[in-house]
This record gives C-alpha cells, structure tokens and sequence, in this order.
C-alpha cells in the first residue's frame, strides 16, 4: 500500500485557495453594504412624477396632488395644468434636506398660497377688495406663471385685516 504524502506545494495552493475564499467572501460582504444610503434612496424617489411618488403613498406628495385638485376644482388651474403639473418631478414641489425632513420648495409653496387665496377669495370679491378682473386676471396667470400668480394671491389677502379673513 502506498501512503501520499502530503506536498508543499499542495498544501499551499489550498491555503491559497482559502485565502481567496475568504477574501472574495469579504468582498462581496463589503459590496452588499456600500449601495445608496437610505436618504440618497429617499431623494431618488422624488426624481420621479409627483403622481408616481403619490402613489406610492408618500404622504406630503399626496397632500400636493390634494393642493393641484383643489386648485383645478376651483377654476384656479385648467384639467391640463393639472395633469401636467402632477406629471413633473416630485422634487419641484417637495425635497428631503439633510435629516430626511420633507419640506415645500418652490411651486409647492406656491399652490399653498394658491389654495389659501382660495378660501378668502370670495369674501375679497363681495368687501370689494378685489374685482372680478383681478380675479380672472389671476386665474389667467396662473395658467402660465404658477410664482407670479402666488405673489398676486399674496397682494390682494394683504389688504384684507387678519380678523376680517374668518
């Protein structure tokens, strides 16, 4: 019977195999965990159409498409402003800054405005703060100027007294 002996260089090709092993096991490991951190997920998510992340059931761009609707129930916003609008990016509207906290940017602040002007827009008709141009006025330029008809909206309920708003 012949016994085998264990070779040198046997021997040290299965450490080196080992070795690769585990180093290959290290780095697939190392690999798993270097992927986007869950704040650059979040803000991904806002790359896409605000109806899409309102789908999805993120709750501040649910509240936007909310804004866009009352808007376009109030004849502020015409059915294809609104479509359009709720199909530009989530992150016109609303961002994440960086302690993952959602706030309004931009157009999203502006519908706020908006849909306020809104609520008092009749009591500013009938005390005659404003006419029925300068609401139609305002109306036409929300069509174009989202921004530029937030700043009249904002105009006209400063001449309103606070108290006189209820």
């Amino acid at each position: 019977m012949a016994t085998r002996r264990a070779s040198p260089v046997r021997a040290l090709r299965s450490e080196a195999i080992r070795a690769l092993s585990v180093c290959a096991t290290l780095a697939l490991i190392a690999l798993a965990g270097c992927g986007p951190s869950q704040l650059e997920r979040d803000r991904a998510l806002f790359e896409q159409s605000l109806a899409a992340v309102a789908d999805r059931g993120q709750v501040e761009a649910m509240r936007v498409v909310a804004d866009i609707e009352v808007l376009r129930a109030a004849g502020v916003f015409s059915d294809s402003l609104a479509s359009a609008l709720a199909a530009m990016k989530a992150n016109q509207y609303i961002q994440l800054d960086d302690q993952s906290r959602l706030a309004r940017t931009g157009v999203g602040n502006d519908l706020i405005t908006l849909v306020d002007y809104t609520t008092v827009e009749q009591k500013l008709l009938n005390d005659k703060v404003i006419t029925d141009a300068q609401r139609a006025e305002l109306r036409r330029m929300a069509q174009d100027n989202i921004a530029a008809a937030a700043e009249m909206a904002k105009g006209f309920q400063a001449n309103v007294a606070p108290a006189s708003r209820n």
